[in-house]
């Protein structure tokens, strides 16, 4: 056995010196891989293209194979391409600004290897915007560690991307209002939403393409857009709302990935719509500054007409109508059935002996309504209503039930509640007929105003 030991000795003592003069071997020289100092893209090197971005391996080469770890400094001189363009010897070139690229700031460079590269990525947003010109950026090598050398010429090299060669005109993702062109109408569909003190609009951006990755674009108000339409005659009789004052926007649309719309809402105050209602209120907002892709400078901006009569909600209770109750408080006239509709939260209706009560509205033509508020009144929350149902006719006699409500609560006296409902139809009569309190043989309730919507 003991010869077949020493062998064994023998041959694991020639590996541990071949190692040995591996390690001893001497340092490399460093350079970027270049063609006089040129990387162009595309070109000899490879390079990876993803939705948003394009990945450039910018290839350094060894003067031997690396004999140890090692790491080496990666930097960029901008100096050098602004010289050159304003030399006129990089022609139709603009500088790769630091915002669209990466780049490792150091290399690790392994033992045993002869080349290595260095990731450059490069956003697809410089190469849309630029499009038709050459980027460039040269990086620079500094600071190689073990004693490995800069090689003089190499150390540094200009990377130059094609962009009409790594894309076609028509793969550029340009973002642009959805409805952008003309001036657009608002509302513009149903998807709006009316509130008590304010209005919703949702307005949606389109990217042409998909979006790889999530980015955001910037908002802002444009009023001198709208307000050139009005001076030009194009607006006619139309009011500039104020950005701020009349509405609000968010400051940015935040884009998902994977999809093509993103939408964000504009909040107008309905107050601000209903000081201008017979003249229509319009506003023009921007985009600015996405974080991915290209702007379309001619969709960028939209203009909003807001028509009034479509986004104010209109109290018709007391509007020519005929109003009666199936009881009435003929012992204190303070607190009688008028006081239910005359607009006022501090008077009340109130009944005694209570099983059940409906008030109407009778209108002199047919009326639309999709909404109500009730009102509580000052004192004794177990007099509520807590059961109703709002009903429509157009004989008085046959009702078809519009709205129903059961187990409501209202939080604090002179509470007022707004109840929606989804109604297409013109009635003559309207009534509230409630049919069960908090559990007080009495009944009281401050207001029931009947509400038109659009």
């Amino acid at each position: 056995m003991r010869p077949y030991i020493f062998l064994l000795l023998f041959l694991f003592a020639c590996k541990k010196n071949d190692r040995f003069k591996d390690e001893q071997l001497s340092p490399v020289n460093v350079a970027i891989s270049s063609e006089n100092g040129i990387v162009n893209i595309p070109g000899a090197d490879e390079y990876t293209k993803a939705t948003d971005d394009i990945t450039i391996p910018v290839k350094l080469v060894f003067s031997a194979a690396t004999p140890k770890l090692f790491t080496v400094n990666i930097g960029v001189n901008n100096d050098t391409i602004n010289t050159l363009i304003a030399n006129q010897q990089l022609k139709n070139t603009v500088l790769l600004g630091e915002s669209y690229y990466t780049l490792p700031r150091s290399a690790e460079i392994r033992f045993g290897l002869d080349t290595f590269s260095i990731p450059l990525k490069v956003s697809m947003q410089a190469i849309e915007r630029y499009y038709g010109h050459d980027l460039a950026l040269a990086i620079r090598l500094s600071d190689a560690t073990k004693a490995n050398t800069l090689d003089g010429s190499g150390r540094m090299a200009i990377v130059l991307i094609h962009t009409d060669k790594v894309i076609s005109g028509t793969e550029i993702h340009y973002l642009y209002f959805t409805k952008a062109g003309s001036i657009l109408m608002e509302p513009d569909g149903t998807d709006h939403t009316l509130g008590n003190t304010e209005v919703t609009l949702p307005v949606s951006v389109t990217l042409g393409g998909t979006a790889g990755g999530a980015f955001t674009i910037n908002l802002s108000a444009a009023p001198d857009t709208a307000q050139a339409l009005i001076d030009n005659g194009t607006l006619t009789g139309s009011t500039l709302l104020a950005s701020g004052t009349d509405y609000t926007l968010p400051a940015t649309v935040n884009f998902p990935a994977n999809t093509n719309v993103a939408k964000f809402n504009l909040t107008v105050k309905t107050a601000s719509i209903t000081k201008n209602v017979n003249n229509k209120p319009v506003l023009a907002i921007q985009l600015n500054d996405p974080t991915r892709h290209l702007l379309d400078s001619s969709k960028s901006t939209i203009v909003l007409e807001l028509d009034p009569s479509k986004l104010i909600e209109t109290d018709i209770t007391n509007q020519n109508i005929k109003y009666t109750t199936q009881y009435e408080n003929t012992s204190n006239g303070n607190e009688n059935s008028p006081k239910l509709i005359d607009n006022n939260i501090n008077s009340k209706f109130l009944l005694g002996n209570f099983s059940t009560v409906w008030a109407m509205l009778e209108f002199a033509t047919p009326q639309t309504t999709g909404a109500y508020t009730m009102t509580s009144a000052n004192d004794a929350p177990d007099r509520d209503p807590k059961d109703w149902t709002i009903e429509g006719s157009n004989n008085g006699t046959d009702w078809i039930v519009l709205d129903k409500r059961v187990d409501q609560n209202f939080g604090s006296r002179f509470l007022t509640v707004k109840y929606t409902f989804s109604n297409q139809e013109a009635y003559k009569f309207y009534r509230l007929y409630v049919t069960a309190t908090h559990g007080s043989s009495l009944w009281q309730q401050a207001e029931w105003r009947l509400i038109k919507r659009p």
